[in-house]
């Protein structure tokens, strides 16, 4: 096989030559380990390079490491910063405190971290009104925007490894930040990427769950999908259930705010059904951070029974950020609404 360069012939050895170049110059600045993976990867193509399998395993993190960025946000950055891959722990040129506690966000299916009414901006401009934190959005859009919804919900587990790979080399394998000052937050398709970053980092503190997304989802198994196994704490927000979140409780704490599936305010759309509702989870998330005792929900069999007042002497517990853990698990419901 050979192809012509400017006019230069360039043979299969040459080309697999300048493959493999390209790659061992990427991992040097990226910290990856796995050149030798990805040197199989293309070696075992090269002949038909055009139908590489995008999703080996060694590809599809190796793209993945091209396609997903990180934002950092402090309160002495609050426009943020995105992290540079050539540091080796990505933040020597930031705010980064490893004395404050760690927020990652990580965006659904067609959002972006850059949205002005998307959940990183929401909830980054909350946390800097009550404290200093690391807050960390995942922007996966090049994937979420530019892939059908079944391709990024293929390429969530491989999104969820470079999370991973990123918050160690960030913390110096936790040794600059600790697991238990560790929360991911993640909305729609971004919930379950946050329960594979869970599956991937034992010990990971907590994880809340904004409307986890119903789609493709709703008959996976805890191996598929967030799990209240995937860390020491899990709570979920439902506002759109059996259209475009999930209708069943997986996690520790299950919040179903108006009964979880059509929020108060919104006027739905057509040609998006259930969005509003949908992005709700993390307008009452964002609100919660900064006005705490707003939504105080009851543990109670289901919304027939809250309505008729058979739980007012249950379980009490807050919805959002300020969620204790140590109240009994379940299902929780509340009535609640939001300023936009």
């Amino acid at each position: 096989m050979s192809v012509k360069l400017l006019n230069y012939p360039i043979t299969k050895k040459m080309l697999f030559c300048m493959l493999t170049i390209f790659i061992f110059s990427y991992d040097i600045t990226s910290g990856s380990d796995s050149y030798d993976d990805y040197n199989e990867v293309f070696e075992d193509n090269i002949d038909n390079f055009y139908d590489i399998d995008i999703y080996h395993e060694n590809y599809a993190q190796y793209q993945t490491a091209n396609h997903v960025f990180y934002w950092l946000y402090t309160r002495d950055d609050t426009d943020g910063q995105m992290l540079n891959r050539s540091e080796p722990h990505m933040i020597e040129s930031t705010t980064y405190d490893p004395e404050n506690p760690i927020k990652v966000i990580v965006h659904g299916w067609l959002g972006s971290t850059q949205e002005k009414s998307g959940v990183c901006s929401y909830n980054v401009k909350s946390y800097f009104e009550v404290g200093n934190y690391n807050v960390i959005c995942v922007d996966w859009k090049q994937y979420s925007t530019d892939l059908s919804y079944a391709v990024a919900k293929k390429r969530s587990k491989y999104i969820a490894l470079d999370i991973v790979k990123v918050l160690l080399r960030i913390t110096n394998n936790m040794t600059m930040g600790c697991y238990d000052t560790m929360h991911v937050i993640g909305h729609s398709m971004g919930a379950h990427i946050a329960g594979h970053v869970g599956k991937n980092l034992p010990g990971l503190d907590r994880i809340t769950g904004l409307d986890p997304a119903k789609p493709m989802y709703e008959k996976s198994g805890p191996d598929d999908r967030l799990d209240m196994n995937d860390a020491n704490y899990v709570d979920v927000m439902h506002t759109n259930a059996g259209q475009n979140g999930l209708n069943k409780s997986i996690g520790h704490m299950d919040y179903y705010p108006n009964g979880g599936s059509k929020q108060p305010g919104c006027v739905e759309r057509s040609d998006k059904p259930g969005a509003c509702s949908h992005c709700r989870s993390y307008h009452y998330y964002s609100h919660s951070i900064w006005s705490r005792d707003d939504y105080v929900a009851y543990r109670c069999p289901s919304w027939a029974d809250f309505q008729a007042d058979r739980c007012v002497n249950a379980s009490k517990n807050l919805m959002g950020e300020f969620a204790d853990r140590t109240k009994d698990d379940g299902v929780y419901f509340l009535e609640a609404c939001v300023q936009d």
